[in-house]
Protein backbone atom coordinates (compact mmCIF):
# COMPACT_ATOMS: atom_id res chain seq x y z
CA UNK A 1 0.00 0.00 0.00
CA UNK A 2 1.79 3.20 -1.17
CA UNK A 3 2.05 5.95 1.44
CA UNK A 4 1.18 9.51 0.37
CA UNK A 5 1.87 12.54 2.56
CA UNK A 6 -0.70 15.31 1.95
CA UNK A 7 -1.18 18.84 3.27
CA UNK A 8 -4.21 19.42 5.46
CA UNK A 9 -6.13 20.90 2.52
CA UNK A 10 -9.85 20.13 2.35
CA UNK A 11 -9.92 20.05 -1.47
CA UNK A 12 -6.95 17.69 -1.71
CA UNK A 13 -8.31 15.40 1.01
CA UNK A 14 -11.73 15.30 -0.66
CA UNK A 15 -10.14 14.31 -3.97
CA UNK A 16 -8.21 11.49 -2.30
CA UNK A 17 -11.54 9.90 -1.32
CA UNK A 18 -12.79 9.85 -4.97
CA UNK A 19 -13.30 6.45 -6.69
CA UNK A 20 -10.13 6.59 -8.85
CA UNK A 21 -7.97 7.03 -5.74
CA UNK A 22 -9.74 4.25 -3.87
CA UNK A 23 -8.63 1.86 -6.63
CA UNK A 24 -5.01 2.87 -6.03
CA UNK A 25 -5.24 1.69 -2.41
CA UNK A 26 -3.23 4.55 -0.92
CA UNK A 27 -2.40 5.17 2.73
CA UNK A 28 -2.89 8.93 3.14
CA UNK A 29 -0.87 10.74 5.83
CA UNK A 30 -2.07 14.27 6.67
CA UNK A 31 0.30 17.04 7.80
CA UNK A 32 -1.13 20.20 9.39
CA UNK A 33 2.12 22.19 9.41
CA UNK A 34 5.47 22.29 7.64
CA UNK A 35 7.21 20.88 10.72
CA UNK A 36 4.70 18.03 10.90
CA UNK A 37 5.28 17.29 7.21
CA UNK A 38 9.03 16.96 7.84
CA UNK A 39 8.41 14.75 10.87
CA UNK A 40 5.96 12.46 9.04
CA UNK A 41 8.31 12.18 6.08
CA UNK A 42 11.21 11.05 8.30
CA UNK A 43 9.02 8.61 10.24
CA UNK A 44 6.84 7.11 7.48
CA UNK A 45 9.04 7.46 4.37
CA UNK A 46 6.14 8.02 1.93
CA UNK A 47 6.55 7.34 -1.78
CA UNK A 48 4.77 10.57 -2.72
CA UNK A 49 4.31 13.98 -1.07
CA UNK A 50 1.58 16.46 -2.13
CA UNK A 51 1.96 19.91 -0.54
CA UNK A 52 0.33 23.31 -0.76
CA UNK A 53 2.84 25.67 -2.38
CA UNK A 54 2.61 28.35 0.31
CA UNK A 55 5.83 30.35 0.09
CA UNK A 56 8.42 29.74 1.47
CA UNK A 57 7.59 26.99 3.99
CA UNK A 58 6.43 24.26 1.61
CA UNK A 59 9.32 24.95 -0.78
CA UNK A 60 11.73 24.41 2.11
CA UNK A 61 9.98 21.13 2.94
CA UNK A 62 10.16 20.01 -0.71
CA UNK A 63 13.85 20.94 -0.85
CA UNK A 64 14.54 18.96 2.34
CA UNK A 65 12.67 15.90 1.09
CA UNK A 66 14.38 15.84 -2.30
CA UNK A 67 17.77 16.33 -0.66
CA UNK A 68 17.25 13.37 1.67
CA UNK A 69 15.44 11.08 -0.80
CA UNK A 70 15.67 11.66 -4.54
CA UNK A 71 13.33 8.70 -5.10
CA UNK A 72 10.44 10.38 -3.22
CA UNK A 73 8.15 12.20 -5.65
CA UNK A 74 6.99 15.69 -4.64
CA UNK A 75 3.96 17.51 -6.08
CA UNK A 76 3.29 21.16 -5.22
CA UNK A 77 -0.19 22.69 -5.51
CA UNK A 78 -0.26 26.48 -5.98
CA UNK A 79 -2.89 29.19 -6.39
CA UNK A 80 -4.27 30.53 -9.66
CA UNK A 81 -1.49 32.97 -10.57
CA UNK A 82 2.28 32.66 -10.36
CA UNK A 83 4.96 35.24 -11.10
CA UNK A 84 8.09 34.39 -13.02
CA UNK A 85 10.11 34.61 -9.81
CA UNK A 86 7.76 32.15 -8.09
CA UNK A 87 8.07 29.71 -10.98
CA UNK A 88 11.83 29.87 -10.68
CA UNK A 89 11.64 29.29 -6.90
CA UNK A 90 9.45 26.23 -7.47
CA UNK A 91 11.88 24.90 -10.05
CA UNK A 92 14.82 25.44 -7.68
CA UNK A 93 13.23 23.42 -4.86
CA UNK A 94 13.45 20.25 -6.97
CA UNK A 95 9.76 19.27 -6.99
CA UNK A 96 8.62 16.75 -9.59
CA UNK A 97 5.30 18.35 -10.52
CA UNK A 98 3.37 21.61 -10.15
CA UNK A 99 -0.42 21.85 -10.14
CA UNK A 100 -2.72 24.86 -9.97
CA UNK A 101 -5.85 24.83 -7.79
CA UNK A 102 -8.74 24.44 -8.12
CA UNK A 103 -8.51 21.14 -9.98
CA UNK A 104 -10.68 18.10 -10.50
CA UNK A 105 -10.11 14.75 -8.84
CA UNK A 106 -9.34 13.35 -12.31
CA UNK A 107 -6.52 15.83 -12.88
CA UNK A 108 -4.93 15.04 -9.53
CA UNK A 109 -5.39 11.30 -10.06
CA UNK A 110 -3.61 11.40 -13.43
CA UNK A 111 -0.55 13.03 -11.90
CA UNK A 112 -0.50 10.85 -8.77
CA UNK A 113 -0.92 7.63 -10.78
CA UNK A 114 1.94 8.55 -13.10
CA UNK A 115 4.25 9.55 -10.25
CA UNK A 116 3.52 6.26 -8.47
CA UNK A 117 4.03 4.23 -11.65
CA UNK A 118 0.52 2.76 -11.83
CA UNK A 119 0.37 -0.05 -14.39
CA UNK A 120 -2.42 -1.44 -16.53
CA UNK A 121 -4.68 -3.94 -14.72
CA UNK A 122 -3.74 -7.52 -15.53
CA UNK A 123 -1.86 -10.55 -14.36
CA UNK A 124 1.13 -12.23 -16.00
CA UNK A 125 1.92 -15.90 -15.42
CA UNK A 126 5.42 -17.35 -15.89
CA UNK A 127 5.64 -21.12 -15.33
CA UNK A 128 2.37 -21.04 -13.34
CA UNK A 129 3.78 -18.35 -11.05
CA UNK A 130 2.08 -14.98 -10.70
CA UNK A 131 4.56 -12.12 -11.18
CA UNK A 132 4.47 -8.35 -11.19
CA UNK A 133 4.82 -6.90 -14.67
CA UNK A 134 4.63 -3.54 -16.37
CA UNK A 135 2.92 -3.52 -19.77
CA UNK A 136 4.59 -1.07 -22.14
CA UNK A 137 2.90 -2.16 -25.36
CA UNK A 138 -0.09 -4.37 -26.16
CA UNK A 139 -1.46 -5.41 -29.55
CA UNK A 140 -3.30 -8.25 -31.28
CA UNK A 141 0.07 -9.79 -32.09
CA UNK A 142 1.72 -9.69 -28.70
CA UNK A 143 2.83 -7.71 -25.67
CA UNK A 144 6.03 -6.12 -24.34
CA UNK A 145 6.61 -6.55 -20.60
CA UNK A 146 9.05 -5.50 -17.90
CA UNK A 147 9.24 -8.30 -15.31
CA UNK A 148 11.33 -8.93 -12.20
CA UNK A 149 12.04 -12.57 -13.08
CA UNK A 150 14.55 -13.79 -15.70
CA UNK A 151 12.99 -14.93 -18.98
CA UNK A 152 14.68 -16.81 -21.82
CA UNK A 153 13.95 -16.64 -25.52
CA UNK A 154 11.58 -19.41 -26.59
CA UNK A 155 9.98 -19.68 -23.14
CA UNK A 156 6.22 -20.32 -23.20
CA UNK A 157 4.35 -17.60 -21.32
CA UNK A 158 0.69 -17.27 -20.34
CA UNK A 159 -0.64 -13.74 -20.11
CA UNK A 160 -3.89 -13.25 -18.20
CA UNK A 161 -5.76 -10.04 -18.99
CA UNK A 162 -8.53 -8.98 -16.61
CA UNK A 163 -10.51 -5.98 -17.92
CA UNK A 164 -12.62 -4.18 -15.33
CA UNK A 165 -16.03 -5.79 -14.92
CA UNK A 166 -15.30 -8.70 -17.27
CA UNK A 167 -14.03 -12.28 -16.79
CA UNK A 168 -10.27 -12.65 -17.34
CA UNK A 169 -8.92 -14.15 -20.56
CA UNK A 170 -5.67 -16.14 -20.73
CA UNK A 171 -3.53 -16.08 -23.88
CA UNK A 172 -0.55 -18.32 -24.57
CA UNK A 173 2.52 -16.83 -26.17
CA UNK A 174 6.23 -17.26 -26.72
CA UNK A 175 9.07 -15.01 -25.59
CA UNK A 176 10.64 -14.06 -28.90
CA UNK A 177 13.27 -11.82 -27.29
CA UNK A 178 14.42 -10.97 -23.77
CA UNK A 179 16.89 -8.37 -22.53
CA UNK A 180 18.16 -7.75 -18.96
CA UNK A 181 17.65 -4.19 -17.72
CA UNK A 182 18.43 -2.79 -14.25
CA UNK A 183 17.97 -6.14 -12.52
CA UNK A 184 14.76 -6.92 -14.42
CA UNK A 185 13.91 -8.33 -17.85
CA UNK A 186 12.30 -6.61 -20.82
CA UNK A 187 10.58 -9.31 -22.85
CA UNK A 188 8.64 -9.35 -26.11
CA UNK A 189 5.92 -11.99 -26.24
CA UNK A 190 4.28 -13.09 -29.49
CA UNK A 191 0.78 -14.45 -29.05
CA UNK A 192 -0.22 -17.80 -30.51
CA UNK A 193 -3.57 -18.18 -32.30
CA UNK A 194 -6.38 -16.22 -30.61
CA UNK A 195 -9.91 -17.42 -30.01
CA UNK A 196 -12.82 -15.05 -30.71
CA UNK A 197 -13.11 -13.79 -27.14
CA UNK A 198 -9.39 -13.16 -26.73
CA UNK A 199 -9.34 -11.26 -30.03
CA UNK A 200 -12.37 -9.18 -28.98
CA UNK A 201 -10.82 -8.31 -25.59
CA UNK A 202 -7.49 -7.33 -27.17
CA UNK A 203 -9.19 -5.27 -29.88
CA UNK A 204 -11.12 -3.38 -27.22
CA UNK A 205 -8.07 -2.81 -25.02
CA UNK A 206 -5.87 -1.68 -27.88
CA UNK A 207 -8.36 0.96 -29.06
CA UNK A 208 -10.31 2.19 -26.05
CA UNK A 209 -11.62 1.34 -22.62
CA UNK A 210 -14.79 2.84 -21.17
CA UNK A 211 -15.26 3.22 -17.42
CA UNK A 212 -18.19 4.89 -15.66
CA UNK A 213 -17.66 6.60 -12.30
CA UNK A 214 -20.77 8.29 -10.95
CA UNK A 215 -21.99 10.93 -13.39
CA UNK A 216 -18.94 10.82 -15.66
CA UNK A 217 -17.68 8.45 -18.32
CA UNK A 218 -13.91 8.03 -18.68
CA UNK A 219 -12.70 6.87 -22.09
CA UNK A 220 -9.08 5.72 -22.38
CA UNK A 221 -7.94 5.88 -26.02
CA UNK A 222 -4.95 3.86 -27.25
CA UNK A 223 -2.71 3.18 -30.19
CA UNK A 224 -2.63 4.71 -33.68
CA UNK A 225 -5.36 6.84 -35.28
CA UNK A 226 -5.14 5.99 -38.99
CA UNK A 227 -7.36 5.25 -42.00
CA UNK A 228 -8.15 1.90 -40.35
CA UNK A 229 -9.47 3.45 -37.12
CA UNK A 230 -13.24 3.56 -36.59
CA UNK A 231 -15.03 5.12 -33.63
CA UNK A 232 -18.61 4.15 -34.52
CA UNK A 233 -18.85 1.53 -31.76
CA UNK A 234 -17.81 4.14 -29.20
CA UNK A 235 -20.72 6.50 -29.97
CA UNK A 236 -23.36 4.73 -27.78
CA UNK A 237 -21.20 5.30 -24.69
CA UNK A 238 -21.01 9.06 -25.27
CA UNK A 239 -23.57 10.25 -22.72
CA UNK A 240 -23.35 12.74 -19.87
CA UNK A 241 -19.97 14.19 -18.93
CA UNK A 242 -17.07 12.49 -20.72
CA UNK A 243 -13.35 12.55 -19.92
CA UNK A 244 -11.00 11.44 -22.71
CA UNK A 245 -7.62 10.08 -21.61
CA UNK A 246 -5.30 10.11 -24.63
CA UNK A 247 -1.99 9.34 -22.87
CA UNK A 248 -1.62 6.13 -24.88
CA UNK A 249 -2.37 7.58 -28.33
CA UNK A 250 0.90 6.94 -30.16
CA UNK A 251 0.31 8.27 -33.69
CA UNK A 252 -2.25 10.25 -35.69
CA UNK A 253 -2.11 10.66 -39.46
CA UNK A 254 -4.34 12.97 -41.48
CA UNK A 255 -7.02 10.34 -42.10
CA UNK A 256 -7.01 9.35 -38.45
CA UNK A 257 -7.44 12.99 -37.47
CA UNK A 258 -10.36 13.29 -39.88
CA UNK A 259 -12.04 10.19 -38.40
CA UNK A 260 -11.56 11.52 -34.86
CA UNK A 261 -12.94 14.98 -35.68
CA UNK A 262 -15.97 13.43 -37.37
CA UNK A 263 -16.56 11.29 -34.27
CA UNK A 264 -16.57 14.39 -32.03
CA UNK A 265 -19.06 16.11 -34.34
CA UNK A 266 -21.41 13.10 -34.25
CA UNK A 267 -21.13 12.39 -30.51
CA UNK A 268 -24.00 13.80 -28.46
CA UNK A 269 -21.93 14.68 -25.41
CA UNK A 270 -23.10 17.22 -22.84
CA UNK A 271 -19.52 18.26 -22.10
CA UNK A 272 -16.07 16.74 -22.36
CA UNK A 273 -12.46 17.26 -21.33
CA UNK A 274 -9.11 15.81 -22.37
CA UNK A 275 -6.74 14.54 -19.69
CA UNK A 276 -3.11 13.41 -19.95
CA UNK A 277 -2.91 14.08 -23.69
CA UNK A 278 0.03 12.42 -25.45
CA UNK A 279 2.60 14.37 -27.47
CA UNK A 280 1.23 13.10 -30.85
CA UNK A 281 -2.29 14.16 -29.81
CA UNK A 282 -1.15 17.64 -28.75
CA UNK A 283 0.87 18.18 -31.93
CA UNK A 284 -2.27 17.51 -33.98
CA UNK A 285 -4.49 19.59 -31.66
CA UNK A 286 -2.15 22.56 -32.10
CA UNK A 287 -2.48 22.31 -35.88
CA UNK A 288 -6.16 21.30 -36.18
CA UNK A 289 -8.51 22.95 -33.68
CA UNK A 290 -11.27 20.39 -34.33
CA UNK A 291 -9.16 17.68 -32.67
CA UNK A 292 -10.33 19.19 -29.36
CA UNK A 293 -13.73 20.24 -30.68
CA UNK A 294 -15.88 21.85 -27.96
CA UNK A 295 -13.73 20.35 -25.21
CA UNK A 296 -10.78 21.63 -23.23
CA UNK A 297 -7.38 20.11 -22.45
CA UNK A 298 -6.76 19.97 -18.69
CA UNK A 299 -3.39 18.17 -18.75
CA UNK A 300 -0.91 17.02 -21.35
CA UNK A 301 2.53 15.53 -21.85
CA UNK A 302 5.40 17.65 -23.18
CA UNK A 303 8.87 16.60 -24.42
CA UNK A 304 11.98 17.53 -22.42
CA UNK A 305 15.67 17.02 -23.11
CA UNK A 306 18.86 17.20 -21.04
CA UNK A 307 21.71 18.82 -22.95
CA UNK A 308 24.26 17.46 -20.48
CA UNK A 309 23.61 13.72 -20.89
CA UNK A 310 21.15 13.60 -23.81
CA UNK A 311 18.40 12.10 -21.61
CA UNK A 312 14.90 12.53 -23.04
CA UNK A 313 11.55 12.15 -21.33
CA UNK A 314 7.99 13.43 -21.37
CA UNK A 315 6.48 15.28 -18.42
CA UNK A 316 2.78 15.64 -17.60
CA UNK A 317 1.84 19.32 -17.36
CA UNK A 318 -1.38 20.95 -16.18
CA UNK A 319 -2.87 23.49 -18.60
CA UNK A 320 -3.88 25.77 -15.73
CA UNK A 321 -0.30 25.85 -14.42
CA UNK A 322 1.13 26.83 -17.82
CA UNK A 323 -1.50 29.52 -18.37
CA UNK A 324 -1.08 30.85 -14.82
CA UNK A 325 2.62 31.45 -15.51
CA UNK A 326 2.06 33.06 -18.93
CA UNK A 327 3.46 29.98 -20.68
CA UNK A 328 6.66 29.98 -18.59
CA UNK A 329 7.57 26.35 -18.01
CA UNK A 330 8.93 24.91 -14.77
CA UNK A 331 12.50 23.64 -14.94
CA UNK A 332 12.77 19.95 -14.04
CA UNK A 333 15.91 18.14 -12.94
CA UNK A 334 17.31 15.38 -15.11
CA UNK A 335 16.91 12.02 -13.30
CA UNK A 336 20.12 10.75 -14.92
CA UNK A 337 22.68 13.49 -14.26
CA UNK A 338 20.88 16.09 -12.13
CA UNK A 339 21.15 18.77 -14.80
CA UNK A 340 18.27 20.84 -16.13
CA UNK A 341 15.65 19.37 -18.46
CA UNK A 342 14.81 21.83 -21.23
CA UNK A 343 11.60 21.93 -23.25
CA UNK A 344 12.27 20.14 -26.54
CA UNK A 345 9.97 21.94 -28.97
CA UNK A 346 8.95 25.41 -30.11
CA UNK A 347 6.60 26.88 -27.45
CA UNK A 348 4.61 28.95 -29.93
CA UNK A 349 3.92 25.80 -31.97
CA UNK A 350 3.40 23.26 -29.21
CA UNK A 351 1.18 25.46 -27.02
CA UNK A 352 -1.01 26.79 -29.86
CA UNK A 353 -3.95 24.72 -28.54
CA UNK A 354 -3.68 26.49 -25.17
CA UNK A 355 -3.72 29.91 -26.74
CA UNK A 356 -6.82 28.95 -28.73
CA UNK A 357 -8.44 27.69 -25.49
CA UNK A 358 -7.60 30.97 -23.76
CA UNK A 359 -9.04 33.24 -26.48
Amino acid sequence: MPKVLVSNNSELLRHFTAPPFLRLGLEVLVAKTADEARSLFLKEEPSLVVLDADFPESLDVARTIKHQSKATRVILVAGKRLSGDQMREISACGCDELLIAPMTADELHDVVAIQLGETRPGTVMLANTKVDATVSNLSLDGVRLLVAQPVTEGQIVEVTIAPDGEPPVTIKGTAVWAQPRDGKTVVGIAFASLDDRARAVLAKLTQWQVRTDGDRTRVVLRGDFTEATRFDELLPAMVGRVVFDTAQVTYMNSLGVRAWCEFLRQARIQGYEFHACSVPFILQASMVRDVIGRGTVTSFFAPFHCIGCDHQEERLLQSAAILASNLELPVFKCPSCGGALEFDDLPERYFAFLQDDND
